[in-house]
């Protein structure tokens, strides 16, 4: 929890755990507004409500957000490098804007309510070393191989909806984590499925009689 220093009237900062999708949002706002507090701003991992902390009622607060299958954090820190996943996960998978490679940062924090020079710091020492552009990068590759593996999408079209100007640079820093190009990455998915299939068969109840 914390408080905002530069409002007229005293708000607290609330950070929640499992707050991940546009749903858990409408959930928690209704939630906080059930157990009557004014609900000023909800987004993905943090809700402010009017007060300041030592009016609010924190026992039933956290029995509110516990019995909805949300938790309440109590700092800042322990849910930032959480905040970040989430957030770098709902700018892949639900757009609202073609995000260049290189703008893709500033966007991540923005959904933090903060801007790019506070959270690569705080991310980077929470993280032991690792950067917010590290963090970043082998997120969005994780995701390439993920589009690669379960949809027909071109390698093109999956580099420019990642953001990347032009193939040759997502190619590039795909070969680097992968060790092959994307086209090759699916080809060799291809070609062990039936492998796979015949080593492990599907885990269907019907067939067990």
């Amino acid at each position: 929890m914390s408080l905002r220093p530069a409002s007229a009237s005293p708000t607290t900062v609330l950070y929640i755990k499992y707050m991940v999708c546009p749903r858990g949002i409408r959930v928690v706002r209704q939630e906080l507004q059930g157990i009557g507090l004014q609900v000023l701003d909800v987004c993905l991992g943090a809700a402010t409500v009017a007060g300041r902390p030592e009016e609010l009622d924190w026992p039933r607060l956290r029995a509110t957000l516990e019995a909805a299958k949300f938790a309440l954090l109590e700092t800042f820190h322990q849910t930032l490098v959480e905040r970040v996943g989430v957030a770098v996960n709902h700018l892949l998978r639900e757009p609202t804007e073609s995000l260049r490679h290189r703008a893709f940062g500033a966007a991540v924090a923005r959904e933090l309510g903060m801007t790019y020079r506070q959270l690569c710091p705080a991310f980077t020492r929470l993280m032991g070393g690792k950067t917010l552009a590290d963090y970043i990068l082998s997120q969005r590759l994780a995701y390439a191989q993920e589009l690669l593996a379960s949809t027909s999408l071109g390698v093109g079209l999956i580099a420019r909806r990642l953001g990347y100007a032009s193939l040759a640079h997502f190619s590039g820093q795909f070969r680097r984590v992968t060790r092959c190009s994307p086209s090759t990455y699916r080809k060799l998915l291809r070609n062990e499925k039936p492998t796979l299939a015949a080593d492990f068969p599907p885990n269907d109840a019907s067939e067990r009689r």
